[in-house]
């Protein structure tokens, strides 16, 4: 792993995304990255990994997701693994915002807001695990 990596697994379990944030948010300091980039990085993270952990499994099993960082220049690729459910986020519907919040399809939200943060987000099932793929454009400090 090199020092503009960051690699770490997750359990499936809600309480893991205060670990992922203590692991993110030094990496990202190191690197110079801005608070308003943090902030959106937090939020794609979270929104991708709690899909998986609520959404992922059908079963009550311990699985790990395992998640890399990788910051090249101005971009910052995250890769997400998992063995869940084979499941496509970039085949959800796009919410509508054009009909009253009472006849809006539940849930959808998440990966709008992953979508629109994000340069570019792919998906793929490879044997038995999903691969979401997300690049993200980052402004770093000069000296960094």
């Amino acid at each position: 792993m090199s020092p503009s990596e960051l690699a770490f697994s997750l359990r499936n379990d809600r309480g893991e995304i205060a670990r992922m944030f203590s692991l993110l948010e030094p990496f990202c300091r190191a690197h110079g990255i801005s608070d308003d980039d943090l902030f959106n990085i937090r939020l794609v993270l979270d929104e991708a990994v709690i899909n998986v952990i609520v959404h992922g499994y059908d079963d009550t099993a311990e699985h790990l997701i395992d998640v890399v960082l990788r910051l090249d220049g101005g971009t910052l690729h995250i890769q997400i693994r998992d063995d869940g459910v084979p499941y496509n986020p970039l085949d959800a519907p796009t919410p509508r915002f054009d009909v009253p919040i009472e006849q809006r399809r539940i849930g959808g939200l998440g990966v709008h807001i992953v979508k629109s943060l994000a340069r570019d987000v792919r998906y793929r099932r490879e044997g038995n695990r999903n691969h979401l793929d997300i690049d993200m454009a980052v402004t770093r400090k000069a000296e960094c």
